[in-house]
Formats: structure tokens, C-alpha cells, sequence
């Protein structure tokens, strides 16, 4: 059936205008990781970028660029690297030239590579890891984002552990297919292949993504840095699936990549395409493809219809096989107001713009036809299948050989109407006929294909199997010793895999695959080294040995009262031990070094010189010797109830009270004294927890009232000369107060009597005569009242 196509420009121009020729130049473009291999983790990394060709930009383009990798979890930076131009410059071919000339449409592809080797068990993160690459800048002329001018690119691409369970995991990202010159007529059905193939056969995904920009501004061109990358700004309508105005709008066929638009507005207009690759169901990666088509007012001309058929063959034929190194001839009908443009699974071949192509290669060929003098709708074919028999085949290959084991499936791609036969080492191998041959042998292998009834004769690549070297096991102690202390473990230490399984006394010791074990009991050990490939060793046996326990004890040491005291003799076993603590001297404790306090002194000792000593600790406790603050004596009166309150230093927590006579409690630190009627002596008796002791003794004078006289004689010949009142002292809080005649108090001492009554007021001598008082012993007391004679008799 026949279609009809409109050009996609890869291009950076104004809407239906020739560009413009300044920095902007950039057009799109995507990354590739490629495994290479030979051996694990050893990548190329491609960096495929389109531009326009013919401007200051593409003049100034740089042949080195810088990327990162970067671990998703945290976005942790794992490397930098530097990519280099390594391939001629290829053309965009264009199916319509006479519009690409006159739109002044030249692009370019840049190809750009990095060898890299990144080790498997550095990158084993189950979150796995991203590539990235900035550049600027895009198009002022796009239609559907912000600020293009302004606006720059970051490719991306993820990629799984490379380490997974303890073995490598192989894996190639998805490969897009070349690009070609093409553009969207307005309002007519658009499609075009925008599809990936995997290496691995893995299942692809596609969907529409809004394109991402450069991270970070200013004018840097080629930084590394890392996610999250911005997303371009989409103008008012424009998102990820809406991109292109359409009636339908641009949309991406989910498993084929087929993209498809009816387009109902010109412009240019930017769109990126993200391919998820699975496996087994699980995402593994991604790579993101940005992309740009531009969308005309085609002329209403007529559309080609251009007929093909291979020559030589029944008008209708749309296939044929041929031998490798033969060839074919598919034709066309020639119209001398067409242009021609052959194309080979979709992609325009370089100089086939003839009426018919001589092809010697498989794949589908097509023909688009175009009027010569008019950028309009173009014409397709429709396709004819080319097989070549006999082209030379490629091995695949699964398993490995180890040193002594392991086995190799080869197989090829094969087809109907094949034979094969195997050959090793240039000698070809009884009954291996088949398309697989599984082999447990080093070697050189290859396989010739006969297509039958041609005949055509074709060999695969060679595939070179070798053992690898021996899986080394090792296993030794950390520390060099092959004996266990009591009360520890004893570090082992693998080496010579990746992953490893320990075993006791030939028992497997189940939850552990790392290099390192701590060994906690005697036995014999061993350990199984697995490598990248799956192949193991055995190390030799390590015997760990037990060293007996010892059980280390530290006599009691008894405690000390206060410094002054003799050292104390340390009894610990078994013998050849360390005492160490404060005021420890070799085995004697002095108390004097030591200080006033509970100090810790151990005993150690090791059961073997490179065992941790086991340790025995006792208290030496040197108590302070308690003091007493309790005055000698006291005065009170009869019938008081009071506290002694005295003060204690060291820390007693035994009392004594001898006499227990008026006390509530003859046991305790502060007991009360209650109504106490005669003279007494009281002995205080403590101790502390340690036993040290003290004692003190307090005598108490108990007076029954206060006698005031009738008269004194302030003379100040000494005698007399103050109002003495006897046993006030036993009042403290007495209030003493005395009036003259005329109801005026000349005199007042509270809380006791301190300062005697002189016989002045206020610095002046009271005259003689007969004065009131009134005298309160207790507060709340009624008060003795009386009257005292003042006599001066000065000479």
C-alpha cells in the first residue's frame, strides 16, 4: 500500500524561513552505553549530536565534551570523563533536496566517544546510576517553549547496578536509529519510525517527555553537575503531549516508537522522546532523545506515486534472496519532474537518488519521490524485502569456563532451509549440525552456514574461548594469629572473590557472603571464593584455636578512715597481673596518694600477650572522719522546747544521743528538746557508712524566771552602774520595756537582753526617781510588771 510522508527538518530555523546563522546552532541529540565486551564494566559511551551546518556555531563547535556519572540514590558524582570527536562529520540526507537547498537546510551529525571502565562492585547500587551531558544553546526560532535562545540541553541517560547478587549484570543501552531530513505538511497525517533497538533484547517503552534544559546559567557550555535538570518552559498550551498542535496532536506509539501528528499550526517546534528499557519486567534504564520538526504550508500539487519491482523478477515480487557478494537491481519508473531518494530501513542512503540502486545488502527498500521544482507532498513505494543468504553470521554466546569447570552455549541466528557445521580450532567437529552447540573446552570456534537450495556459503564471526585463571582463595586473620582469646572474636579475612561463602568444621555458616568473619568459637575454617564469572576457589584450611579462660579475681580491700592510715596491701589472682587506680602503687594502695573519696582499683591480667586483658575491679573507699559543729553550751529557761541544730561534716549515718532524758528521738541527727525542766549534759555519738567515728558534748543551764531589783545606782563608780536582770540569757526573745512617770518609754530591747539599761534616754541621764517596767520572757507570755528605782548619787 502506498503512503504519503512529509520531511521532518532536524533543524534550527524560523518558522518557514532560512536560519539563522549565529550560536544557536544546536538541534538535538541523545547517549548510548555500549558494553564492549572484552571485560566487565569496560564501556564506550557515544554522544550523538545533530546541528546545523554553516553557521559561526557549527565553525566553533568544540571536539571534546565533558560528562558525569552520578549515583541516583544521592546523586553522588562516581566519575567525570571527556568524550572526543571521533568520525567525519556526517550529512542529514534529505529525500526532497531541491527543498532542503532552498530552505538553505544543511545539517550535520557530530559523533562523540569515551572508552570507559567502571569496576562492577563499585557500582552496585540497587537504585542504580545516570549519565549526563549539558550543552547550549536551541533555536530562537522555536514556537513552544520560552526564551529558546536561552535555553540549553542536558542528554540523559540511566543504567542498572553492575553488580547485582554478586555477579556482573550485562547490559547495553537502547540504540536509536539515524535521523532523516524531514519536514510536517499543515494538516495532513504525519508519521514517522522513532524507534530503538536493544542489544540485549530487552523491552523498550516509549512515551513524550518534556525536554530538559541546561542546568545552572550563564554562559558555561559543557558542565557537569547533577540531577534533578530543569525542564524547559513551555509556553501557554504547549506540554509534553501537546508539543505539536494537532488534530491528533504529536503522540508516540508506546511499544513501536511510531511517532504521529496531524499538524494544525506552523512553526518549529521542540519534543523529546524517553525509551524504558525492562527486563523481566523490571525497569533497568532509560534514555531520553530530544528532537525538533518544522511544520510548512505544502503547495497542493499532485503526490508522486512511484512504482517499484526488482528486475528480472514478476511484476508483484516484493522480496528476494541473494548470496552474499551477489547483488540486485530494484527499479523504478522514471519521471523526469521527480527527484528520488532510496532508503534502507527507513534511513536515506547517500547518493541513491536515481531511478533505480544496485543493493547488496538486507533490509527493506523503499523509494520517496518528490516534484523537483516545489517543496510538496512526497510520494513512497512500497517496500521490498532484500535477504542476503550467507552473510556472515555473529556467535552469541552464554556461560563461562572456569580453571577446571564450567561450561559455553554458542549459538547462531538461525533460519529455514540451514545447515551448519562447527568447526574448533580450524578442524570441524563430528554430529555439531545444529544451530547451538554447548562446549566445555578452550578453543576457537566458528560456524559455516549453508543456505539451501542457493547454496550460499557463509561463515560467523570466530568466537575465542578461554579458561579463566584460577579462582586464588585466601583466607588469614587480621591480626596474624590463628588463636582466639576468651571473651573475643577473631577477625578473618577473605580475598580473591567477589562474593564468598564461609564454612566451620565443613559446616556452612549461612547468613554472611562478605570477605570478612568474626570468628567466635575454635575450629577448622574454610572459605569459597566466587568470582565475576560464578567460578569459586577453596581456600586452605585455617585452624583457630582456643586460648583457655582464666577467671581473675581483687580481694576486698576494707575501707579507710580518713588519710592518716597505713597502705593497704592489693591481693589479686592469678598472679602476673597490673593493678592500676588512684594511690596505686604495684600492688599497694596509699591512701594519702589516693585522697578522700570512693576510688576504683582493678586488677588485669591477659590470658595470652595478644589477648585483651580481663578485668577485676574493687572500691577502695578512703571516708572522711566526721566533724561535729555543736557549742559547748547553752542557757534556756524551764519548760522550753527547742533544737539543738548541729552540723555534721563526713557524711554520718548513725546518731547517738546519751542522755536520751527530753528528747523525741535519741537516734537521730537534730532530735527536738521538749519542755525541759532541769540542767542537763547531752553526748552526741556518730558515725558513717565506712564506721568512722566522732563525738561531742553540750551542757544546758535551765533557768525557772528572771529576777529584776527593785533599784540600781547608775553612778559610774562601776558598781552597779547597769540594770542587771538575772537569767534573761534564757529568754531570747524577751521584750524589755521601761517607762518614766509620765508614760513614755525611755527604754525597749527586744529579742533578749543584749545592751543593759544605763539609766539615759536618748545620750541624756534620766533623772532619780521611780520608773515602770514591763518585762514579756515568752513571746505570747503575759508580761512581769513592776516598778524600779533609778538612784544617782554622785558625790
Amino acid at each position: 500500500m502506498r503512503t504519503s510522508t512529509f520531511r521532518i527538518i532536524l533543524s534550527l530555523m524560523a518558522l518557514g524561513y532560512s536560519f539563522t546563522a549565529w550560536a544557536t546552532h544546536q538541534v538535538g541529540g541523545q547517549l548510548e552505553m555500549r558494553a564492549l565486551g572484552d571485560v566487565p564494566g569496560h564501556y564506550r559511551i557515544i554522544v550523538t549530536n545533530y546541528l546545523e551546518d554553516g553557521t559561526p556555531g557549527i565553525a566553533r563547535q568544540a571536539n571534546t565534551g565533558n560528562l558525569g556519572v552520578f549515583r541516583k540514590r544521592d546523586n553522588m558524582l562516581m566519575l567525570t570523563f571527556t568524550v572526543r570527536e571521533t568520525a567525519a562529520r556526517q550529512p542529514v540526507i534529505f529525500s526532497n533536496e531541491y527543498c532542503a537547498e532552498l530552505r538553505n537546510l544543511k545539517f550535520v551529525v557530530l559523533t562523540y566517544e569515551a572508552d570507559i571502565q567502571l569496576t562492577p562492585s563499585a557500582y552496585s547500587d540497587a537504585g542504580g546510576y545516570y549519565i549526563s551531558y549539558q550543552t547550549r544553546n536551541r533555536n530562537a526560532g522555536i514556537n513552544n517553549i520560552n526564551d529558546p535562545s536561552q535555553t540549553g540541553f542536558t542528554f540523559y541517560l540511566e543504567f542498572p547496578a553492575l553488580q547485582q547478587n554478586g555477579k556482573v549484570f550485562d547490559n547495553s543501552s537502547p540504540r536509536f536509529a539515524p535521523i532523516n531530513g524531514e519536514y510536517i505538511c499543515l494538516g495532513d497525517p504525519f508519521t514517522f519510525p522513532f524507534g530503538a533497538t536493544d542489544p540485549d533484547s530487552d523491552d523498550l517503552r516509549y512515551s513524550l517527555v518534556t525536554p530538559l534544559n541546561q542546568k545552572g546559567t550563564g554562559n558555561t557550555q559543557n558542565a557537569v553537575s547533577p540531577a534533578p535538570y530543569p525542564d524547559v518552559n513551555w509556553l501557554s498550551g504547549f506540554n509534553a503531549n501537546n508539543a505539536i498542535p494537532g488534530s491528533p496532536t504529536l503522540s508516540i506509539n508506546e511499544q513501536t516508537g511510531q511517532l504521529s501528528v496531524t499538524a494544525t499550526q506552523l512553526g518549529l517546534f521542540v519534543f523529546a522522546v524517553k525509551v524504558e528499557e525492562y527486563r523481566n519486567g523490571t525497569k533497568i534504564g532509560e534514555v531520553r532523545r530530544d528532537f525538533q520538526f518544522l511544520v510548512i504550508d505544502c503547495p497542493p500539487t499532485t503526490t508522486p506515486d512511484p512504482a517499484v519491482q526488482i528486475k528480472n523478477q514478476a511484476l508483484g515480487i516484493r522480496d528476494a534472496t541473494i548470496c552474499r557478494g551477489d547483488s540486485a537491481v530494484i527499479q523504478a519508473t522514471a519521471n523526469s519532474n521527480w527527484n528520488y531518494q532510496w532508503r534502507r530501513d527507513g534511513i536515506n542512503l547517500a547518493n541513491a537518488t536515481g531511478t533505480s540502486i544496485t543493493v547488496r545488502d538486507a533490509g527493506e527498500y523503499t523509494l520517496v519521490v518528490s516534484q523537483k521544482a516545489a517543496c510538496s507532498k512526497t510520494g513512497n513505494s512500497e517496500s521490498v524485502i532484500i535477504t542476503v543468504a550467507g552473510a556472515d553470521g555473529k556467535l552469541n554466546s552464554t556461560g563461562h569456563l572456569c580453571a577446571t569447570t564450567g561450561s559455553v552455549r554458542m549459538q547462531v541466528a538461525g533460519s529455514m532451509d540451514v545447515t551448519y557445521q562447527w568447526y574448533k580450532n580450524g578442524q570441524s567437529l563430528s554430529g555439531q549440525t545444529t544451530d547451538s552447540m554447548v562446549i566445555s573446552q578452550p578453543g576457537k570456534y566458528w560456524t559455516v552456514l549453508t543456505l539451501q537450495p542457493l547454496g550460499c556459503i557463509s561463515r560467523t564471526d570466530t568466537l575465542s574461548i578461554e579458561r579463566s585463571p584460577a579462582v586464588q582463595a585466601v583466607l588469614q586473620s587480621a591480626t596474624g594469629s590463628h588463636r582466639l582469646c576468651p571473651q573475643e572474636s577473631l577477625a578473618l579475612v577473605g580475598s580473591g572473590g567477589v562474593s564468598y561463602s564461609w564454612q566451620k568444621d565443613g559446616q556452612i555458616l549461612t547468613g554472611t557472603t562478605d570477605p570478612n568473619y568474626k570468628a567466635i568459637a575454635a575450629g577448622v575454617y574454610s572459605l569459597t571464593a566466587t568470582d565475576t564469572y560464578g567460578c569459586t576457589g577453596v581456600s586452605a584450611n585455617f585452624v583457630v584455636e582456643q586460648i583457655p579462660p582464666i577467671t581473675v579475681r581483687l580481694d576486698t580491700i576494707p575501707d579507710m578512715c580518713g588519710t592518716n592510715v597505713p597502705v593497704v596491701t592489693l591481693q589479686g589472682s592469678p598472679p602476673g597481673g597490673e593493678y592500676n587506680g588512684p594511690g596505686v602503687t604495684e600492688a599497694a594502695f596509699d591512701a594519702r596518694t589516693a585522697g578522700v573519696g570512693e576510688h576504683i582499683v582493678t586488677y588485669t591480667v591477659k590470658a595470652a600477650p595478644e589477648c585483651t586483658g580481663i578485668v577485676a575491679s574493687r572500691m577502695a573507699v578512703v571516708a572522711p572522719i566526721p566533724t561535729i559543729q555543736l557549742i559547748d553550751s547553752l542557757i534556756t529557761y524551764k519548760g522550753n522546747t527547742f533544737n539543738l541544730n548541729p552540723v555534721y561534716t563526713g557524711n554520718p549515718n548513725q546518731f547517738q544521743w546519751v542522755s536520751s532524758t527530753y528528747l523525741d528521738n535519741d537516734t537521730t541527727a537534730n532530735p527536738t528538746i521538749t519542755a525541759i525542766q532541769d540542767d542537763i549534759t547531752y553526748t552526741i555519738d556518730v558515725k558513717n557508712k565506712s564506721g568512722c567515728e566522732a563525738k561531742d558534748t553540750i551542757h544546758i543551764t535551765v533557768y525557772e524566771r528572771v529576777y529584776v531589783p527593785d533599784a540600781f545606782t547608775p553612778n559610774g563608780d562601776g558598781m552597779n552602774d547597769f540594770l542587771r536582770l538575772p537569767g534573761i540569757e534564757a529568754f531570747p526573745d524577751a521584750v524589755v520595756t521601761i517607762f518614766n512617770r509620765w508614760g513614755e518609754v525611755v527604754y525597749l530591747s527586744r529579742n533578749g537582753y543584749a545592751t543593759p539599761f544605763d539609766g539615759t534616754f536618748n545620750g541624756g541621764e534620766l533623772p532619780t526617781g521611780v520608773y515602770p517596767y514591763s518585762l514579756r520572757p515568752i513571746p505570747g507570755k503575759p508580761p512581769i510588771q513592776g516598778r524600779l528605782v533609778l538612784i544617782r548619787d554622785h558625790p
